[in-house]
Formats: C-alpha cells, structure tokens, sequence
C-alpha cells in the first residue's frame, strides 16, 4: 500500500464537510494519508474554543464515512496501525509548531500531567504515545495511561 502524505495546509476536501459533526464551527486538518483506495483524514471540528477529533475516510469516489466516535479516542481500533501512527504523527508535528517548539510543548505536557489531582491520569492511544517519542517528547513516568 503506497502511502502519500500531505500537508496540513492543504485544503479539507468539500465532500469530508458531509461528515462532520453538525455543529461544526471551524475546522483544522490535523492529518491526511492518502491510500490507493482513498484517503484518512484526521480534523479537529470545532465548537467554539474546544475541538473534537474527526477520523474521516474519504473513498476515491468522494463519498465519505466518519470512523471515529466521540467515546473512543483510539485511531487504531478503526484503521491500520501504520496509519493511525503516521495519523497521530502529523498532528502532534503541528501541535509543537502551534505551541512554540519541541522544548515549550515538552514543558506544557509535563506541568499538566503532573499537576493532575492524586488518582487521575490522563489517557494517550499507543499510537499517540509513539508519535511523542518519535518528536523526542517524554512523558513523567507514571502520570498516565496508555489506551488499548
């Protein structure tokens, strides 16, 4: 399977917009691998100030299906690993773009792991966590949980 990958500025395609939540406010592509059957696209629709992840599966035919429901962060349970990874690594190339840097993002994630209350962590799908550890982000050791 070749895979061509594309910038997040490259525009959303008009067919996905069917897909989205209906009330989607703004839109941000946040990843896209594109398949010899079609492409994933990975969007952040958002409502005001606060965006949701939108796994979208474009066909070559531009007839779209929604992967992703909002209960279950987890890309891979809908799509193959290699892609959910390639995915989640596009999207947290452009949160340290967004953030000011690889060093300011890694500061960032860890005060707020680590400021947690006592018995709460947050919660990272396998395929983000390897996409971290390729960026060189480290995670404090015990200040989350991964999601299978």
């Amino acid at each position: 399977m070749g895979l061509n990958l594309a910038r997040a500025s490259d525009p959303i395609p008009e067919a996905v917009y069917d897909c989205l939540p209906p009330r989607t406010q703004a839109t941000k592509l946040w990843g896209l691998v594109e398949t010899t059957t079609g492409s994933y696209l990975l969007i952040g629709a958002g409502e005001g100030e606060t965006y949701q992840e939108v796994l979208i599966y474009l066909e070559a035919q531009a007839a779209c299906r929604s992967l992703l429901p909002e209960d279950d962060p987890v890309l891979s349970h809908y799509i193959p690993l290699n892609l959910a990874r390639e995915l989640a690594l596009q999207r947290y190339t452009q949160v340290l773009q967004e953030q000011g840097g690889r060093d300011a993002y890694q500061q960032q994630l860890t005060e707020y792991l680590t400021a947690a209350p006592d018995g709460t962590r947050s919660q990272f799908p396998e395929e983000y966590l390897w996409a971290l550890e390729q960026l060189g982000i480290e995670l404090p050791p015990n200040s989350y949980e991964v999601l299978r």
